[in-house]
C-alpha cells in the first residue's frame, strides 16, 4: 500500500510527490519500523508528538499529526483527530478485514465477558466457527491469545481481525475502546447493551458521559443491523427509547417486562423460563445469579439473530464449561467452598454477593476485597457497605497499587469504610488475606474473593503465588493434614 492512497482514504491533502510503499502502521515511536507511518497521539499520559523526531530516526516513512507544524524532517502530515484516523487506518491497512466476518460488539458495566463466553459457546456448538476478543483472552481460530486489553488497540485489533478465519467474532467493547476510538474502521451486524452502573467516573467524570461513551457502540451498526437491549435499567430503557426511532435498525429487548422480546420469568436456583413471541422454554442457568439469567437470555437473543433457534441454544448451553474467575468454585477439604470472581463495582459486587449469599444459605459467609490505587475513589463506601450487609465478615485488602504506595492505598481504603456497629478487617498483603479468611472460615463456610478474578497479581506478596486463585490452592496444599 503506498502512503498517498493510505493518506486519500484519509481525507488528507497529500502535498508531496513522494509516494513510498507503508510498510506498517503504529503510534508507539519505539515500534516504528522503516516504511511505518507513524500517528503523533496527545494522550492522557504522553504527547507522541514529542517522539516524531524519534519516529523518523527509526525510519518512519511519513508521520501524521495534530500539530500544524513540526520541527522534525521528514515528511509530515496535519490532521485532527489521529487518534480516530489510526484506527481507520489500521482498518483500511489490514483490508477492512471486519468485512469478512459477522460482527457483534458487547458493552456494559457488568457481564461483558460472561455474555461473549456464553455467545461464543452457543455458536461453535452450533458449528459457527467465533472469534472473541476480550478481558480474559482472546480465541482466534480457535488458538487462546493473551489479552492485555479488554478491547485492543486499533493496530492489534485490525491485525486480529485479519489473522482470523471465522465466521463470527465476538467482541467485548469497553468505554475505554470507545472513547479512544479504537474501533472507528469498524461496522457491526449487531451490539448488545447489558448495564450501566456506577464505575470509571475517574475517566468519564459523570454517568451521562459515561452513558454516551456506551451509547455510541450503536453507532457503528450496519443499516438494518440489530440493537440487543437490556431493559432491566434507566439507561437500557432510555437506550430503547432512542434507538426504536432509528427504521434502520431492529431493536431487540430482553428483561423482566412482558413488552420485552425476551421475557424472563421464574428465576430459579439453576433454571429459569424464557418467553420468546409464543415459545415458553426452561433455560438451564449457565452460572448463578439472576443477573446471569440475563447474560444468558442476551446470549440467546444474538446466537438467534445469527440463524440459532432458541431450543437448540438451550441444548447447548447444558455443556457450557465455565468462565475463569466468573463464579469460580474451589472446594477445600474442610467442605468449605471458595468463589472466586472478577466483580469489581458496586452493582456487580451486590449482584455476585446476593448469588453466592443464596448459596450459602446459613452457613458462615466470607468476602476478601479490595480496590485498585488512582481509580475511581467514590464508589469504595458504597461497595464497603454492600459487604458488610451481605458477609458475615469481610476482608479489606489491595487489588493493584497501579502506582501508590500500599500505605496510602491503605488509608484511602480506611477512610472509606463507613461509620456504624461493623467494620471490616483491613489486611494490607493480598495473600495474607485470602490465608486469615481461610483459616478463620469454619469447616462447610462459604468465603468469596472479588476484584481480580483471573487476573495474575502485578504486586509481590508474602505467599508465593500469581493469582487468587493460585493463593487458594496454595492454601489448600500447605493446609491439607490440617484440614
Amino acid at each position: 500500500m503506498n502512503l498517498k492512497g493510505l493518506l486519500n482514504h484519509l481525507h488528507i491533502a497529500a502535498h508531496t510527490d513522494q509516494n513510498p510503499i507503508i510498510t506498517g502502521i503504529t503510534s508507539h515511536s519505539k515500534h516504528v519500523k522503516p516504511g511505518y507511518l507513524f500517528f503523533a497521539i496527545s494522550g492522557v499520559q504522553a504527547d507522541g508528538h514529542q517522539y516524531i523526531q524519534e519516529a523518523f530516526e527509526n525510519g518512519a516513512a511519513a508521520v501524521v499529526g495534530e500539530y500544524h507544524e513540526t520541527s522534525a524532517s521528514g515528511l509530515y502530515f496535519y490532521a485532527k483527530d489521529t487518534k480516530r484516523l489510526l484506527s481507520i487506518a489500521a482498518s483500511y491497512y489490514y483490508d477492512e478485514p471486519y468485512k469478512k466476518h459477522k460482527m457483534t460488539g458487547i458493552t456494559g458495566t457488568n457481564g461483558k465477558t460472561t455474555t461473549s463466553f456464553l455467545l461464543r459457546h452457543i455458536l461453535i456448538s452450533h458449528e459457527i466457527t467465533t472469534a472473541l476478543f476480550g478481558t480474559v483472552h482472546h480465541y482466534i481460530n480457535s488458538e487462546i491469545v493473551q489479552s492485555s486489553h479488554t478491547t485492543p488497540d486499533p493496530v492489534t485489533l485490525q491485525k486480529m481481525l485479519k489473522e482470523s478465519n471465522d465466521e463470527a467474532v465476538v467482541m467485548e467493547v469497553s468505554s475505554h475502546g470507545l472513547e479512544q476510538k479504537r474501533i472507528e474502521g469498524i461496522t457491526y451486524d449487531q451490539a448488545i447493551f447489558l448495564n450501566l452502573t456506577h464505575d470509571h467516573l475517574d475517566y468519564h467524570g459523570t454517568m451521562e458521559s459515561y452513558y454516551q461513551c456506551k451509547a455510541e457502540l450503536f453507532s457503528y451498526l450496519k443499516p438494518n443491523g440489530t440493537a440487543i437491549i437490556c431493559s432491566e435499567g434507566n439507561y437500557g430503557r432510555r437506550l430503547i427509547k432512542e434507538l426504536s426511532t432509528k427504521d434502520s435498525l431492529q431493536v431487540w429487548t430482553y428483561g423482566k417486562r412482558k413488552s420485552d422480546h425476551f421475557y424472563i420469568e421464574d428465576i430459579g436456583k439453576d433454571y429459569f423460563n424464557l418467553v420468546h413471541e409464543t415459545l415458553h422454554v426452561t433455560v438451564p442457568l449457565p452460572l448463578p445469579g439472576d443477573y446471569n439469567a440475563l447474560n444468558t437470555s442476551a446470549a440467546i437473543a444474538a446466537a438467534l439473530d445469527y440463524g440459532v433457534p432458541i431450543k437448540e441454544s438451550i441444548n447447548y448451553l447444558k455443556t457450557f464449561g465455565g468462565i475463569p474467575g466468573r463464579f469460580e468454585e474451589v472446594t477445600l477439604y474442610n467442605g468449605t467452598e471458595v468463589i472466586i470472581d472478577y466483580a469489581h463495582t458496586p452493582d456487580g459486587v451486590s449482584q455476585v454477593l446476593e448469588a453466592a449469599r443464596k448459596k450459602a444459605g446459613d452457613r458462615p459467609f466470607y468476602h476478601v476485597f479490595g480496590f485498585r490505587g488512582n481509580r475511581d475513589v467514590t464508589k469504595r463506601t458504597e461497595m464497603i457497605s454492600i459487604s458488610l450487609e451481605y458477609s458475615d465478615q469481610s476482608i479489606l485488602t489491595v487489588d493493584d497499587l497501579d502506582g501508590v504506595t500500599s500505605e496510602q492505598l491503605i488509608k484511602e481504603t480506611i477512610e472509606a469504610i463507613p461509620p456504624g456497629p461493623y467494620s471490616p478487617t483491613v489486611i494490607a498483603d493480598r495473600t495474607e488475606a485470602i490465608f486469615y479468611a481461610l483459616r478463620e472460615a469454619p469447616p462447610n463456610s462459604v468465603v468469596i474473593i472479588t476484584g481480580k478474578g483471573p487476573e495474575q497479581y502485578k504486586e509481590k506478596y508474602q505467599y508465593p503465588s500469581n493469582s487468587d486463585l493460585s493463593t487458594v490452592k496454595l492454601f489448600q496444599s500447605s493446609n491439607k493434614t490440617a484440614l
